[in-house]
């Protein structure tokens, strides 16, 4: 038989006892329990490991991979909203997450307060620090360094998706239509589910007062041009 007790996976893998229990219980490890006492097979230990490896690796591949084609793209985002993805980007990293979320995206919005998404924002009663408490909340911290170039999640994909249709949509159905920062945060509400979206529900913002507050944002833009040009 090639049963070990929990003291020895931990030596094994050098991480800390109670931790091997968690992902015993969780069923993360393969284990077997009998009465208060837990057995790991090491040669499913081997197999779990193997499988792992191979998973976390093609999962970075494919984040490798979908962090490019967003550089690629990246064309048709204005200064601004480059800008925007960058610091998200970097917040993301500092963190040690994975992958961007609508959070992440939020947060380099509101960090701009010069930008048409970030003065919307402050004129909301949203700030940056309120973004990154939510996110200390709801998205752990990694415990390692994360990748160079992140990929994005499910969400936050979505989100970006749909800033540029809009972005197409306002400019006549042209492919190559800008991509704002009021299309990012206009996005990330259309998108209908994840943390960032569900922020900007709790703080009673719909889309109308994002329409509102991009109006409003315009207007001030033109009347400084309109009196530096006077």
């Amino acid at each position: 038989m090639d049963y070990r007790d929990p003291d020895w996976v931990a030596e094994k893998l050098g991480i800390e006892r109670n931790t091997v229990y968690r992902f015993m219980q969780e069923g993360i490890i393969p284990a077997l329990q009998l009465g208060r006492k837990w057995l790991v097979s090491e040669e499913k230990l081997s197999v779990w490991l193997a499988q792992e490896t191979e998973k976390q690796t093609r999962a970075r591949r494919e984040s490798a991979q979908s962090a490019e084609r967003v550089m690629r793209r990246l064309d048709t985002f204005t200064g601004d909203a480059r800008e925007s993805l960058k610091r998200a980007h970097g917040e993301a990293r500092a963190l040690g997450h994975g992958a961007l979320d609508q959070l992440h995206l939020l947060l380099g919005l509101a960090q701009d307060g010069q930008s048409s998404a970030g003065r919307s924002l402050a004129a909301m009663g949203v700030g940056a620090e309120d973004i990154r408490k939510r996110i200390e909340r709801e998205i752990a911290r990694g415990e390692g360094p994360s990748a160079r170039r992140l990929g994005r999640n499910p969400a936050a994909k979505r989100a970006m998706r749909l800033a540029a249709r809009l972005a197409t949509r306002e400019g006549g159905g042209h492919p190559l239509s800008p991509v704002g920062t009021d299309h990012l945060l206009m996005g990330i509400f259309l998108a209908r589910e994840g943390l960032g979206h569900a922020f900007l529900l709790e703080r009673k913002i719909n889309r109308q007062r994002l329409k509102e507050a991009r109006a409003a944002v315009e207007t001030q833009t033109s009347r400084k041009k309109g009196k530096k040009s006077s």
